[in-house]
């Protein structure tokens, strides 16, 4: 299916999303891995699960050769986070159910996430939002998924060992739109900084993401 969304955010970065509608055979061909990706793929069972992990890293792919540099694979260090093997660009990636989606940064370390909206996270909602969040977002679904993007792809960004959603991730009051910012802030022992999370709402799902 390729890329169902692309944009650059800055001559710096740009993000996009992809649709899943290849099978696991196809995409792999599209790939073509390194063998730190085959060691990944190998590691996981769930077919579905499989797929997804192959689209995220083929999307990775789309955007590294959008910047003019050449796909070699991706590592991970030991708090998870992903990383281009010999390239200086910064990744973040995440797929959901039918979806991938991945932003580029040529300078700066970068978060995003991906979720359907769906009616289990207003169930979990207390796991991850504080009272004051949860008065912010009430009964909306959107407001909550995108409340859980934006924490996600905050965790992403700071990569800090021992951050608990609910306590030290934040989120302000927001507007809820198509696409829009919403001003969150990290506090983890002596670290705290405020980061401008952007979102946008594509129907089922939402995404968003950070630098």
């Amino acid at each position: 299916m390729a890329l169902v969304h692309f944009e650059e955010i800055n001559p710096e970065s740009c993000w996009g999303i992809w649709k899943i509608d290849e099978n696991e055979e196809d995409l792999l061909y599209l790939l073509n891995p390194a063998k730190t990706d085959i060691t990944h793929f190998e590691s996981i069972q769930h077919p579905r699960i499989r797929l997804e992990s192959v689209a995220s890293r083929m999307i990775v792919k789309e955007l590294t050769e959008r910047f003019g540099y050449e796909y070699l694979g991706i590592f991970k260090n030991k708090n998870g986070k992903p990383f281009l093997y010999n390239s200086p660009l910064h990744i973040s990636y995440s797929h959901t159910e039918q979806f991938a989606a991945a932003i580029i940064h040529k300078e700066k370390p970068c978060g995003i996430d991906m979720e359907h909206v769906q009616e289990k996270m207003i169930r979990v909602s207390t796991r991850f939002l504080s009272e004051k969040e949860l008065e912010i977002t009430g009964n909306d679904l959107e407001k909550i998924c995108l409340c859980w993007c934006a924490k996600e792809a905050m965790y992403k960004l700071y990569n800090l060992r021992d951050t608990e959603f609910k306590g030290n991730l934040k989120i302000s009051p927001f507007e809820k739109a198509e696409k829009g910012k919403i001003e969150g802030m990290i506090h983890v022992g002596s670290f705290l900084s405020k980061t401008e999370v952007q979102y946008q709402i594509f129907g089922e799902v939402v995404a968003a993401f950070c630098f």
